[in-house]
């Protein structure tokens, strides 16, 4: 299959609008229909509903919008860890970052990196917890950001990996925020009527500490899991939906609860936190490691 068919799922999925996504593509209108079309038969079930007047994805569309973009981010970045087998020089960064980080603590940390390194080349890989951990003990990426839980442990061999905890960051419970400017779905619901629940997936390790969470005896929840991925922002875009609430990182949902696009779903006592820290191979040495060790102790000293 062409990769070309997956992209163009992706972007049209994105858009949903066919005109713009055709330009955006770069094609005629007839000839993403194609492609879209052949996709489809590839897979053997319809993507797009085709009845109605307005665009819409079917239920097995939506289901397969966050494996295509997992396939293209998972091709892409295999092409740049081949490539970077060949490449060299002192001012080359290798960064593996949990998607959610990548978006929010990865920026500002590289920001403060350039006024340290006058020139750097940071390349960087945001992938799924488990994907990056791969990437750092198999040598492909020189650092890692990842989450980290004081009651879930990560595979990561302590006597050839040290780590800073650079900052910390806060799962909240949230939900889309109804007419009455109140939140559509509340915590801990009830029995006889359980509040629709965007979860993680069990493996994951927010998936972990929220079910930890709600095994606790503290914490008695009556919850109606509707929908499971991986990645957080997959999830804030359901919650947006309104499609259930999510547990999100506080640091990537600051301006939709901002401008009351989400809200709280539980007060503090729903609450997860979490450290985040920077791995590395070994203690720092060269020029560039020294600057970043000491980027990332200013970013942990606030």
């Amino acid at each position: 299959m062409d990769i070309k068919l997956l992209e163009d799922f992706v972007s049209l999925a994105t858009l949903q609008n066919f005109t713009a996504a055709s330009r955006q593509r770069h094609v005629t209108q007839s000839a993403l229909s194609r492609r879209i079309k052949a996709l489809e038969e590839w897979l053997g079930t319809p993507l797009i509903n085709r009845d109605g007047t307005g665009f819409a994805l079917t239920p097995q569309g939506e289901a397969f919008v966050p494996e295509a973009e997992a396939i293209l981010r998972r091709l892409y970045n295999a092409r740049e860890a081949v490539r970077a087998l060949g490449a060299s020089g002192d001012n080359e960064i290798t960064v593996a970052a949990q998607n959610s980080i990548a978006q929010t603590f990865f920026l500002n940390w590289v920001k403060r990196l350039e006024t340290r390194l006058e020139s750097v080349y940071v390349r960087l890989i945001s992938e799924k917890l488990s994907d990056c951990i791969d990437l750092l003990t198999q040598g492909h990426v020189n650092y890692m950001f990842c989450y980290a839980h004081p009651a879930i442990s990560l595979p990561i061999d302590d006597q050839k990996f040290t780590y800073i905890t650079v900052g910390t960051d806060t799962l909240i419970p949230v939900s889309a925020v109804g007419d009455d400017n109140r939140a559509v779905f509340q915590l801990p619901g009830e029995i006889s009527e359980p509040v629709p629940f965007v979860a993680y997936t069990h493996d994951s390790i927010f998936g972990k500490a929220v079910d930890q969470l709600l095994q606790g005896k503290s914490h008695t929840g009556y919850l109606s899991r509707r929908y499971e991925n991986a990645f957080s922002h997959t999830l804030k875009s359901m919650a947006l939906e309104g499609l259930g609430f999510a547990w999100l990182p506080l640091s990537s949902i600051t301006t939709e609860l901002q401008d009351g696009r989400l809200c709280r779903a539980g007060d503090e006592h729903w609450d997860i936190q979490f450290d985040i820290r920077l791995y590395n191979h070994h203690a720092a040495a060269s020029p560039r490691e020294k600057a970043v060790r000491e980027t990332t102790l200013e970013m942990a000293g606030g």
